[in-house]
């Protein structure tokens, strides 16, 4: 703690270089947390529809519907009844003349119910379908107008593969800025300790033990590191705050400013554990030249 107040300038500057190396890459992690938002968001918007003829019985497709809950990958299974389904085909084409004076004409709802089915991940729905298929409300003709997997197969193929594109360029982002900021810090930490080149020296001259020698300055990293990640808290609250306006109106309505407070702890956690870790690694590997005199 001495060494630490007494070489201000040195210790300001490891904290502010650290502050910002964590900055770095807990921006990255939100970063992350609003792709995986964004991704989840357009998963949501794809489902599977069974379409039913309109003879038939309600009670058939409420069975079926109880059926497919229980199936480890879906989610949720919503009825559309025919009244509904046919309120929201007239409000979708409430301004197409022809359609209608064709429903006019026609005086019936000429609509079936339908199942929405949405799975936990895009990559179930070949199993939920595998599911479906086998349900004998299904396999009879007579009952099932058309299920729509096969015509939206494309599309779910093409976003688990963009999913899986994002989530690995991601990671691998979060990665290479994470060994940049640990070589930066490392650089600055070897410039600290420069500073105390001949008390190491003179340690071990007179025959003292490597972690002797290396244990303050380990400590010392540490204590950098624990300052850096409560600054970098500190310096989120207001970054977060203004990019939380740009986020909620990008990505599809995810405020960074919410999921900052309602995350703090966890944050924290992580940032804490961060710094320390790049403290304490940078200050043992930049010991190292010193300890082989």
């Amino acid at each position: 703690m001495i060494n630490f107040w007494r070489n201000k300038l040195v210790s300001f500057s490891t904290i502010v270089v650290m502050t910002m190396a964590l900055l770095v890459m807990t921006s990255l992690l939100f970063l992350n947390a609003v792709l995986g938002f964004s991704l989840q968001q357009l998963q949501d918007r794809v489902d599977v529809n069974i379409y039913f003829f309109p003879d038939v019985p309600e009670s058939e497709i409420l069975v079926l519907q109880e059926r497919l809950e229980i199936i480890p990958e879906v989610r949720d299974v919503q009825y559309i009844s025919r009244e509904q389904a046919f309120i929201d085909f007239q409000e979708r084409h409430k301004d197409d003349e022809l359609i209608n004076r064709s429903l006019d004409e026609l005086g019936d709802n000429p609509l079936g119910a339908s199942l929405n089915i949405r799975a936990f991940e895009s990559t179930q729905y070949e199993a939920v379908i595998t599911a479906v298929e086998s349900e004998p409300v299904v396999v009879n003709s007579e009952f099932v107008e058309r299920i729509n997997y096969y015509d939206n197969k494309n599309l779910i193929e093409r976003l688990n593969q963009f999913s899986d594109v994002v989530r690995l360029v991601a990671y691998a982002v979060i990665i290479f800025f994470g060994i940049v900021a640990l070589l930066v810090v490392l650089s600055t930490m070897r410039i600290a300790i420069f500073s105390a080149k001949n008390e190491i020296v003179i340690k071990r001259l007179v025959g003292a033990e490597h972690r002797y020698t290396r244990g303050p300055f380990v400590v010392m990293g540490a204590l950098y590191g624990i300052a850096s990640a409560l600054l970098t808290m500190i310096a989120l609250y207001p970054m977060t705050r203004w990019v939380g306006v740009y986020t909620k109106t990008f990505f599809g309505g995810m405020d960074v400013f919410n999921y900052y407070l309602m995350n703090a702890f966890q944050i924290f956690i992580v940032t804490l554990t961060l710094g320390i870790i790049i403290g304490v690694v940078s200050s043992h590997i930049a010991t190292r030249k010193y300890l082989k005199i």
